[in-house]
Protein backbone atom coordinates (compact mmCIF):
# COMPACT_ATOMS: atom_id res chain seq x y z
CA UNK A 1 0.00 0.00 0.00
CA UNK A 2 1.89 3.12 -1.32
CA UNK A 3 -0.37 5.80 0.18
CA UNK A 4 -3.46 5.57 2.49
CA UNK A 5 -6.88 6.51 1.32
CA UNK A 6 -6.54 10.12 3.29
CA UNK A 7 -3.67 10.85 1.51
CA UNK A 8 -4.96 10.51 -2.18
CA UNK A 9 -8.93 11.36 -1.91
CA UNK A 10 -10.18 14.39 -1.59
CA UNK A 11 -13.76 14.22 -0.51
CA UNK A 12 -15.28 17.47 -2.19
CA UNK A 13 -13.59 16.49 -5.39
CA UNK A 14 -15.84 13.28 -5.29
CA UNK A 15 -18.52 13.77 -8.43
CA UNK A 16 -21.55 12.46 -8.91
CA UNK A 17 -25.60 13.79 -7.05
CA UNK A 18 -24.32 11.80 -4.01
CA UNK A 19 -21.07 14.13 -3.71
CA UNK A 20 -21.73 16.91 -2.32
CA UNK A 21 -22.73 16.52 1.62
CA UNK A 22 -21.99 12.85 1.73
CA UNK A 23 -18.40 11.63 1.35
CA UNK A 24 -17.15 11.63 4.49
CA UNK A 25 -16.23 14.82 6.91
CA UNK A 26 -14.20 12.53 9.33
CA UNK A 27 -12.70 10.02 7.56
CA UNK A 28 -8.41 10.17 8.54
CA UNK A 29 -5.20 8.12 8.77
CA UNK A 30 -4.42 7.23 12.15
CA UNK A 31 -0.50 7.12 11.23
CA UNK A 32 2.21 8.96 12.63
CA UNK A 33 1.00 9.09 16.49
CA UNK A 34 3.32 8.33 19.03
CA UNK A 35 3.07 5.30 20.44
CA UNK A 36 5.93 3.47 22.68
CA UNK A 37 8.90 2.31 20.57
CA UNK A 38 7.73 4.82 17.47
CA UNK A 39 5.11 6.31 15.76
CA UNK A 40 1.60 4.83 14.13
CA UNK A 41 2.11 3.18 10.48
CA UNK A 42 0.34 5.39 7.57
CA UNK A 43 -1.79 3.89 5.57
CA UNK A 44 -2.83 1.01 7.76
CA UNK A 45 -6.16 2.09 10.28
CA UNK A 46 -8.64 4.17 8.82
CA UNK A 47 -10.92 6.21 11.28
CA UNK A 48 -14.28 7.94 9.90
CA UNK A 49 -17.66 8.90 9.44
CA UNK A 50 -20.41 7.27 8.09
CA UNK A 51 -18.71 5.16 4.88
CA UNK A 52 -21.97 3.46 4.26
CA UNK A 53 -22.67 6.44 1.85
CA UNK A 54 -20.40 7.73 0.10
CA UNK A 55 -19.45 8.37 -3.77
CA UNK A 56 -18.60 4.78 -6.07
CA UNK A 57 -15.74 6.61 -7.03
CA UNK A 58 -14.17 7.81 -3.35
CA UNK A 59 -15.33 3.82 -2.57
CA UNK A 60 -13.35 2.35 -5.60
CA UNK A 61 -10.40 4.65 -4.55
CA UNK A 62 -10.39 3.71 -1.12
CA UNK A 63 -10.55 0.18 -2.31
CA UNK A 64 -7.26 0.72 -4.74
CA UNK A 65 -5.24 2.20 -2.48
CA UNK A 66 -5.84 -1.05 0.30
CA UNK A 67 -9.05 -0.66 2.40
CA UNK A 68 -9.68 -4.48 2.51
CA UNK A 69 -11.78 -4.57 6.20
CA UNK A 70 -14.39 -2.60 7.30
CA UNK A 71 -15.36 -2.21 11.07
CA UNK A 72 -18.40 -0.84 11.71
CA UNK A 73 -19.59 0.10 15.08
CA UNK A 74 -22.75 1.92 14.75
CA UNK A 75 -26.31 0.34 16.12
CA UNK A 76 -28.70 -1.91 13.98
CA UNK A 77 -30.77 0.50 13.56
CA UNK A 78 -28.14 3.07 11.77
CA UNK A 79 -26.46 -0.09 9.56
CA UNK A 80 -30.14 -1.30 8.83
CA UNK A 81 -31.00 2.86 7.38
CA UNK A 82 -28.06 2.56 5.26
CA UNK A 83 -26.54 -0.71 4.97
CA UNK A 84 -22.49 -1.38 4.02
CA UNK A 85 -22.47 0.84 1.43
CA UNK A 86 -20.21 0.69 -1.67
CA UNK A 87 -16.98 -0.55 0.11
CA UNK A 88 -19.19 -3.89 -0.02
CA UNK A 89 -17.23 -5.37 -2.70
CA UNK A 90 -15.13 -8.61 -3.15
CA UNK A 91 -12.06 -8.68 -1.37
CA UNK A 92 -13.24 -5.94 1.75
CA UNK A 93 -14.75 -7.88 4.73
CA UNK A 94 -17.30 -6.19 6.65
CA UNK A 95 -17.59 -6.71 10.51
CA UNK A 96 -20.80 -5.41 12.45
CA UNK A 97 -19.83 -4.83 16.18
CA UNK A 98 -22.54 -2.68 17.35
CA UNK A 99 -21.35 -0.42 20.26
CA UNK A 100 -24.95 1.06 21.20
CA UNK A 101 -28.10 -0.41 20.99
CA UNK A 102 -30.10 2.35 18.69
CA UNK A 103 -29.03 5.35 17.02
CA UNK A 104 -26.37 7.29 19.59
CA UNK A 105 -28.81 9.93 19.90
CA UNK A 106 -30.99 10.26 21.52
CA UNK A 107 -32.12 6.65 22.81
CA UNK A 108 -29.07 5.87 24.52
CA UNK A 109 -27.67 9.58 25.33
CA UNK A 110 -29.88 11.03 28.33
CA UNK A 111 -31.31 14.17 27.74
CA UNK A 112 -28.50 15.48 30.46
CA UNK A 113 -25.92 14.30 28.03
CA UNK A 114 -27.73 16.23 25.39
CA UNK A 115 -27.92 19.93 27.09
CA UNK A 116 -25.81 22.49 25.92
CA UNK A 117 -24.49 22.37 29.58
CA UNK A 118 -23.37 19.20 29.73
CA UNK A 119 -19.46 19.15 30.52
CA UNK A 120 -16.45 17.11 29.14
CA UNK A 121 -16.51 15.10 32.43
CA UNK A 122 -20.08 14.00 31.92
CA UNK A 123 -19.25 13.10 28.45
CA UNK A 124 -16.24 11.28 29.42
CA UNK A 125 -17.96 9.15 32.41
CA UNK A 126 -20.20 7.87 29.17
CA UNK A 127 -17.19 7.12 27.57
CA UNK A 128 -16.28 5.29 30.37
CA UNK A 129 -19.48 3.48 30.87
CA UNK A 130 -19.53 2.35 26.89
CA UNK A 131 -15.67 0.94 27.27
CA UNK A 132 -16.84 -1.14 30.03
CA UNK A 133 -20.15 -2.61 28.85
CA UNK A 134 -18.76 -3.27 25.33
CA UNK A 135 -15.33 -4.55 26.03
CA UNK A 136 -16.20 -7.81 24.83
CA UNK A 137 -17.02 -5.89 21.17
CA UNK A 138 -14.32 -3.76 21.40
CA UNK A 139 -11.58 -6.47 22.19
CA UNK A 140 -12.74 -8.81 19.19
CA UNK A 141 -12.68 -5.30 16.64
CA UNK A 142 -9.09 -4.69 18.63
CA UNK A 143 -8.11 -8.56 17.52
CA UNK A 144 -10.05 -8.04 13.93
CA UNK A 145 -7.24 -4.86 13.15
CA UNK A 146 -4.45 -7.08 14.57
CA UNK A 147 -5.17 -10.29 12.14
CA UNK A 148 -6.64 -8.07 9.05
CA UNK A 149 -4.49 -7.81 5.95
CA UNK A 150 -4.53 -4.41 3.89
CA UNK A 151 -5.38 -1.57 5.33
CA UNK A 152 -8.82 -1.45 7.91
CA UNK A 153 -11.43 1.72 8.23
CA UNK A 154 -13.63 1.36 11.36
CA UNK A 155 -16.66 4.03 11.97
CA UNK A 156 -19.71 4.73 13.47
CA UNK A 157 -21.90 7.69 12.06
CA UNK A 158 -20.11 10.53 13.04
CA UNK A 159 -16.77 9.28 13.35
CA UNK A 160 -16.56 10.81 17.29
CA UNK A 161 -17.83 8.85 20.32
CA UNK A 162 -17.97 4.90 19.19
CA UNK A 163 -15.37 5.85 17.20
CA UNK A 164 -13.08 7.69 19.45
CA UNK A 165 -14.03 5.23 22.23
CA UNK A 166 -12.41 2.51 20.06
CA UNK A 167 -9.34 4.59 18.94
CA UNK A 168 -8.55 5.05 22.56
CA UNK A 169 -8.46 1.64 22.64
CA UNK A 170 -6.11 0.64 20.00
CA UNK A 171 -3.89 3.63 20.76
CA UNK A 172 -3.95 2.32 24.27
CA UNK A 173 -3.13 -1.01 23.58
CA UNK A 174 0.38 0.82 21.24
CA UNK A 175 1.24 2.31 24.41
CA UNK A 176 -0.02 5.85 23.15
CA UNK A 177 0.02 8.64 25.78
CA UNK A 178 -3.37 10.05 27.54
CA UNK A 179 -2.22 13.54 25.48
CA UNK A 180 -2.19 11.65 22.19
CA UNK A 181 -5.38 9.77 22.68
CA UNK A 182 -6.98 12.73 23.44
CA UNK A 183 -5.19 15.10 21.15
CA UNK A 184 -6.50 12.73 18.03
CA UNK A 185 -10.04 13.03 19.62
CA UNK A 186 -10.26 16.50 19.38
CA UNK A 187 -9.31 16.59 15.64
CA UNK A 188 -13.11 16.24 15.12
CA UNK A 189 -13.44 19.43 16.04
CA UNK A 190 -12.22 21.09 13.13
CA UNK A 191 -14.96 19.03 11.50
CA UNK A 192 -17.74 19.79 13.18
CA UNK A 193 -18.69 22.46 10.38
CA UNK A 194 -19.42 18.97 7.42
CA UNK A 195 -19.55 16.97 9.60
CA UNK A 196 -23.36 17.53 10.90
CA UNK A 197 -25.05 18.55 7.76
CA UNK A 198 -23.66 15.44 6.33
CA UNK A 199 -25.38 13.21 9.10
CA UNK A 200 -28.62 15.51 8.91
CA UNK A 201 -28.59 14.25 5.20
CA UNK A 202 -27.75 10.73 6.37
CA UNK A 203 -29.98 9.90 8.97
CA UNK A 204 -32.90 12.09 8.37
CA UNK A 205 -35.35 11.53 10.90
CA UNK A 206 -33.40 9.09 13.32
CA UNK A 207 -31.51 12.53 13.88
CA UNK A 208 -33.62 14.90 17.15
CA UNK A 209 -34.37 18.41 15.60
CA UNK A 210 -32.44 20.40 18.20
CA UNK A 211 -29.29 19.10 16.83
CA UNK A 212 -28.17 21.47 14.93
CA UNK A 213 -29.02 23.97 18.11
CA UNK A 214 -27.43 21.93 20.76
CA UNK A 215 -24.18 21.73 17.97
CA UNK A 216 -24.37 25.76 17.85
CA UNK A 217 -24.11 25.96 21.31
CA UNK A 218 -21.18 23.94 21.82
CA UNK A 219 -22.44 21.30 24.64
CA UNK A 220 -19.52 19.33 25.17
CA UNK A 221 -21.92 16.34 24.13
CA UNK A 222 -21.73 17.98 20.84
CA UNK A 223 -18.79 19.03 20.46
CA UNK A 224 -15.06 17.19 20.40
CA UNK A 225 -13.39 18.76 23.50
CA UNK A 226 -9.83 16.98 24.70
CA UNK A 227 -11.03 17.43 27.93
CA UNK A 228 -13.92 14.46 27.43
CA UNK A 229 -11.49 12.08 26.69
CA UNK A 230 -8.76 12.95 29.50
CA UNK A 231 -12.11 12.32 32.07
CA UNK A 232 -12.72 8.80 30.10
CA UNK A 233 -9.07 7.64 30.31
CA UNK A 234 -9.35 8.96 34.02
CA UNK A 235 -11.95 8.01 34.84
CA UNK A 236 -11.07 4.18 33.75
CA UNK A 237 -7.73 4.45 35.39
CA UNK A 238 -9.53 5.16 38.50
CA UNK A 239 -12.10 2.23 38.30
CA UNK A 240 -9.18 -0.28 36.54
CA UNK A 241 -6.34 0.96 37.12
CA UNK A 242 -5.36 1.68 33.24
CA UNK A 243 -7.97 2.28 30.25
CA UNK A 244 -7.58 -0.82 28.65
CA UNK A 245 -7.91 -3.41 31.55
CA UNK A 246 -11.78 -3.91 31.44
CA UNK A 247 -11.01 -4.88 27.51
CA UNK A 248 -8.35 -6.99 28.94
CA UNK A 249 -10.38 -8.83 30.77
CA UNK A 250 -12.98 -9.56 28.40
CA UNK A 251 -10.75 -10.93 26.19
CA UNK A 252 -7.47 -9.01 24.37
CA UNK A 253 -4.67 -11.08 25.26
CA UNK A 254 -0.96 -9.85 25.20
CA UNK A 255 -0.48 -11.89 21.98
CA UNK A 256 -2.98 -10.19 19.93
CA UNK A 257 -1.21 -6.64 21.50
CA UNK A 258 1.71 -7.96 19.64
CA UNK A 259 0.17 -8.75 16.78
CA UNK A 260 -1.54 -5.12 16.50
CA UNK A 261 2.29 -3.97 17.39
CA UNK A 262 3.71 -5.44 14.63
CA UNK A 263 1.27 -3.99 12.47
CA UNK A 264 0.48 -0.69 13.86
CA UNK A 265 3.98 0.25 14.65
CA UNK A 266 6.82 1.88 12.51
CA UNK A 267 9.76 1.28 15.35
CA UNK A 268 12.05 4.19 16.29
CA UNK A 269 15.85 3.93 17.35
Amino acid sequence: MQESPVATLDPSAAQGPAASGLAPANLRDMGGLPVLGGVTRAGVLLRSDDVSVMPAAFARQMVDDGVRQVIDLRSPEEALLTGRGPLTVPGVNYHHLPLTASVAIPEDVSRTLMSASTTPEQVGTWYANLLETQARRLALGATLVAMGDGATVFHCAAGKDRTGVFAAVILSALGASPETISADYAVTATRLPRLYPRLRAILGQLMPDTLTDVAARQGAMMGAHAASMDAMQQTLVERHGSVLEPVRRAGLSDAVIGQLRSRLVDVRG
